[in-house]
């Protein structure tokens, strides 16, 4: 048992039948937990939360602006049972990088006139 996150996209002109598809996933990833819940709203155990591409790119901006004077402030870990590490070591830092990379191709890539990204996490 652990923190899976996951964004998943759907169609804007589809009617949301619980069919989404993965575009995203990360475990216990905390950071990412509560900078989603600190910038786009309370995030909640599976339930679905959109985000938008001016969520994505200030998401994308903080990561890029991370060093190790600043990360407790700017993307700051998240206390709790299931959601992982807490300790701005290695780990932070590769998980950091994975979200920073996934974000920058996200952006390029994600069709958002078309498409809604859903952030959903399970713990």
């Amino acid at each position: 048992m652990g923190l899976d996150i996951y964004f998943f996209q759907q169609a804007k002109d589809k009617p949301d039948a619980g069919e989404y598809d993965e575009v995203g996933y990360f475990r216990k990833v905390n950071p990412l937990l509560n900078w989603i819940d600190n910038h786009v709203g309370k995030v909640r155990n599976q339930v679905l939360i959109e985000v938008t591409k001016a969520q994505l790119a200030a998401l994308l901006n903080d990561l890029q602006r991370l060093t190790p004077d600043n990360c407790g402030e700017v993307y700051p870990t998240l206390d709790g049972f299931f959601y992982g590490n807490t300790g701005y070591d290695e780990t932070y830092w590769q998980d950091a990088r994975a979200v920073t990379d996934w974000v920058k191709a996200t952006l390029e890539t994600f069709d958002s006139a078309n498409n809604r990204l859903l952030f959903y996490a399970w713990w």
